[in-house]
């Protein structure tokens, strides 16, 4: 019987025993009547668990952070928006019915996971009202303890990430003041560079920049044994590295038709960006293959089973994208295949579910003509000189715009500056010798004015982020007291 992985598992779909590693526990917020786990399986994927009401008194006492368990007897549900942490489809219901079964810890399953999220990601969700949590990791550069208002203490950690830009966290009063979730003093006696990795958290806008904050599912840890650590450790070392880890997407942006002039040798090993449309869909092959559950390599049916040449007969295969089409820039053209990534990607639907459409090609059109950015790999076809080209990542120019404008630091002004355009908000900016006038004026006479119109001023002025145009709302304000 084939086995059934974590990967696999579907809301009201069939539920076999899983040996799993139980990674994380906690009790959400507004819910106290419910505990909930990360759960990872032996290919690496993890997936969400809940325990509801008394239920939990059962259970609790059976499940221990960092053990290995056999589980049986459960549900697949759809994940709840509000509790929900991880990008799986589903969330394991356990309960007093479900059996665990203790195992001994072998290296088969993994001792960490998380879904680390990009600095762009991290920005786009910022900007929603609902965002979803997000894990990140970056190379601690302070540390500092501070209290609300309340007198409620809390943690702020300035980290770096792999974009070479900062980022504050917050972690509040219940996660900063337990050790289990954030030992600070490991923490304070690590070596540099130390890098922190750090789950669950809430993406958010403050004074125009994204922030990140804890939530009752956030864990952090020290120098975990990632491909990320390994990466942010080595910029950290290497200034040169470092310094250029925001040119690396630049130095790779190449027209089409570089590219095509490039040899072999120079395509080899290289990943290659380009800014372009989809000017044509090529359908006379088809846009979808069936591919082993996994490897995610071509499989073939046989009879009422799948055959993958690489890990043998599988009950079951799934769908994935592989669009042919033509990208186009302002140089030229090329012929490239979109994987299933990358199509994701620009499309937003699942291929099973664009599979089961019932006019799959009219949605496939939308990705047509729309200013996107392809990550692409390229060889030469010695026989024919042509280029053969993957996609395998993709973004619409519109996000990374989004972003990047999100990202800008804000622009400095000179107070006595005059403004390209004269009139703003519906007020007529006077000079700037004007101004200074009026500077003096305010000094020597602000005593004597009404209290209405000091406050007024007060008020008004906080809309404006420089004198030039604090001076020039207060001409806008005493201007009916000289006319009357």
């Amino acid at each position: 019987m084939e086995e059934i992985r974590i990967s696999d598992l579907r809301p009201k779909g069939v539920a076999p025993p899983l040996q799993v590693h139980i990674m994380r526990k906690w009790i959400p917020a507004f819910r106290e009547n419910e505990t909930h786990y990360v759960l990872v399986d032996k290919e690496g994927f993890g997936i969400q668990a809940v325990v509801k009401g008394d239920q939990r008194k059962h259970v609790e006492p059976k499940l221990n952070i960092q053990s290995c368990y056999r589980i049986e007897g459960y549900a697949c549900i759809d994940p709840d928006d509000y509790t929900n942490t991880l990008s799986h489809p589903a969330t394991m219901c356990i309960g007093s019915a479900s059996t665990f079964t203790p195992i001994s810890e072998t290296t088969d399953l993994p001792d960490l996971y998380f879904e680390f999220a990009t600095r762009r990601k991290l920005e786009v969700e910022a900007k929603k009202d609902r965002a979803a949590t997000i894990d990140y990791i970056g190379v601690l550069q302070e540390i500092e303890d501070k209290t609300t208002k309340e007198g409620r203490p809390y943690v702020v950690l300035l980290l770096r990430d792999s974009s070479n830009q900062d980022i504050t966290v917050k972690l509040w009063e219940e996660i900063a003041t337990t050790p289990s979730r954030f030992d600070r003093a490991q923490i304070d006696a690590a070596t540099t560079p130390a890098v922190i990795a750090i789950t669950a958290l809430k993406p958010k806008i403050f004074t125009r920049w994204a922030q990140l904050q804890s939530t009752n599912a956030t864990y952090v840890y020290l120098n975990p044994n990632t491909v990320e650590t390994g990466i942010l450790k080595d910029m950290y070392n290497n200034p040169e590295t470092q310094n250029s880890a925001m040119a690396i997407a630049s130095e790779n942006c190449v027209t089409i038709s570089s590219l095509q002039e490039m040899e072999n040798k120079d395509l080899m090993d290289r990943n290659f960006i380009i800014d372009g449309t989809i000017s044509h869909l090529i359908t006379d092959k088809h846009w979808h293959y069936t591919a082993c559950p996994k490897c995610g390599q071509t499989s073939f049916q046989t009879g009422e089973q799948w055959f993958c040449t690489r890990d043998g007969n599988h009950n079951t295969a799934k769908h994935l994208y592989r669009i042919r089409a033509t990208i186009t820039d302002n140089t030229g053209n090329i012929t490239a295949t979109i994987f299933d990534r990358a199509a994701y990607q620009l499309l937003g639907t699942p291929c099973e579910e664009m599979v089961n459409k019932q006019n799959p090609f009219l949605s496939l059109q939308t990705i047509k003509n729309k200013e996107a950015r392809f990550y692409i790999q390229v060889q030469k076809d010695n026989k024919n000189k042509s280029l053969r080209c993957t996609v395998n990542r993709a973004t619409y120019l519109k996000e990374q715009m989004e972003t990047t404008i999100m990202s800008r630091p804000p622009t400095q002004f000179d107070p006595f500056q005059e403004p390209r355009d004269r009139k703003s908000r519906g007020i007529y900016f006077y000079s700037g010798s004007l101004n200074r006038i009026v500077y003096k004026w305010i000094v020597l006479n602000v005593k004597i004015l009404p209290e209405y119109y000091l406050f007024t001023f007060r008020n008004k002025s906080r809309k404006y982020h420089n004198f030039y145009y604090f001076t020039n709302m207060f001409i806008y304000l005493i201007e009916p007291l000289f006319q009357a």
